[in-house]
């Protein structure tokens, strides 16, 4: 063990990190204990990390004897939300992790397999992994080494290993457009090696990634799950079961919520005809993972909705459809001059905008509105492609 975890893993330390894991990191470096003064900032990284795992990763900044990564790293790291979706998709005697990391994704995956091996080229991971891993009682393999050079020398069975990949990006590449071959290790480089060593893959991506690239790109792909929690999109999944060859369907997941998942292909999204129409009675809004695979024309057709405009992916109905997977509106008034006053009292009243002219923070400034209250002003471009607004409310609490 390092210097720096073998003084994190002291008692003396835990037990002050427990005791100020909600005070303000920046006010204990500049005011620090005379007994940790030497290692505050160290000190207060962990406590900056606890902080931002909390509701996250609340069995690791909830357990004081792990030792957290860099707060960074808790950003960018799944949930264990996501983290219990992708244990689903996994099973097998042998699975391989080729870029371990902080290891969120590799302990919680290893419990659907007999074997695990962590691989990791940045030395300092690999302590952290041991230490966390030992602390959790969980056996893993721990490799220090390139997911290149692991699999030049790996020789397990085809058709008992599965390997997971989580890529990032290239700091060299951050200012420009995000592509699967910006990030580190290049998967579509490694595609070839990948099939000889697994019969099956899962590969985490950044939800900036445009899917039909990464598609394109991988010729492969299985499956692609696009996954978000409570309507935010948080990652793009793509599975590979070298075994099979196909059209790869898609599935759109918005967790910690009661929308059902949705599947649809890219060839029967092409195949879809729009119908349109002014907005009826109820107007819908898919959720994210829905927009993000750009299921714009077979979502409304299968639920039997027409679209308020070609690019306004909003859409309508005069009867409500409650396995849709977004949210649902009913709407209360087409006259938003004469009643906003009426049903935004104060001020207060949620904003939409779907191909409008202004966003909904300018929308906002410019009507002094300001968000809360039970309704919501949803702008858009119509039929004829003219600006438009109205009042809704909910139907339903599906976030």
């Amino acid at each position: 063990m390092d210097d720096r975890l073998d003084f994190l893993s002291q008692d003396a330390v835990k037990a002050f990190i427990k005791e100020n894991q909600n005070a303000d990191p920046s006010q204990l470096i500049l005011n620090p204990p005379s007994g940790f003064k030497e290692h505050i900032k160290e000190i207060s990284s962990q406590i900056l990390a606890r902080q931002k795992a909390k509701g996250k990763l609340d069995s690791w900044s909830g357990n004081f004897d792990l030792i957290m990564p860099p707060p960074l790293s808790i950003e960018q790291a799944s949930s264990e939300a996501t983290c219990a979706y992708k244990q689903q998709l996994v099973s097998g005697k042998t699975l391989i992790d080729l870029t371990g990391g902080m290891g969120v994704d590799c302990l919680a995956l290893s419990q659907s397999f007999n074997h695990t091996i962590y691989v990791e080229q940045q030395k300092n991971l690999c302590d952290l992994f041991a230490q966390n891993s030992n602390v959790l009682g969980r056996e893993i393999d721990i490799v220090h080494n390139s997911a290149e050079a692991f699999l030049n020398d790996y020789h397990g069975e085809l058709e008992e290993t599965f390997i997971y990949l989580d890529p990032a990006r290239r700091d060299d590449h951050k200012n420009k457009v995000f592509r699967i071959e910006d990030c580190s290790p290049d998967v579509a480089e490694l595609l070839p090696k990948l099939a000889e060593k697994a019969s099956k893959v899962l590969i985490k991506f950044s939800p900036i990634l445009d899917i039909t690239s990464i598609v394109e790109a991988i010729s492969q792909t299985s499956e692609v799950h696009i996954v978000s929690v409570k309507n935010d999109c948080k990652e793009i999944l793509v599975y590979i079961d070298f075994s099979v060859v196909k059209n790869p369907s898609i599935r759109c997941v918005n967790l910690e919520s009661n929308q059902p998942d949705y599947r649809f292909d890219f060839e029967s999204e092409k195949k879809q005809v729009s119908s349109y129409s002014n907005p009826k009675t109820y107007i819908y809004e898919p959720n994210s993972s829905v927009m993000k695979a750009g299921a714009f024309k077979k979502v409304g057709v299968e639920f039997g909705l027409e679209k308020l405009e070609e690019n306004t992916h909003l859409y309508t109905s005069d009867d409500a459809i409650s396995s849709f997977p977004g949210r649902t509106f009913r709407v209360v008034s087409a006259d938003v001059k004469k009643e906003i006053s009426k049903y935004a009292p104060g001020g207060k009243i949620n904003v939409i905008t779907r191909n409008y002219p202004l966003s909904a923070p300018e929308l906002k400034k410019k009507w002094k509105l300001k968000d809360g209250g039970d309704y919501f002003l949803i702008a858009f471009r119509n039929l004829h492609s003219k600006p438009q607004m109205v009042i809704a409310e909910r139907v339903g609490h599906s976030k």
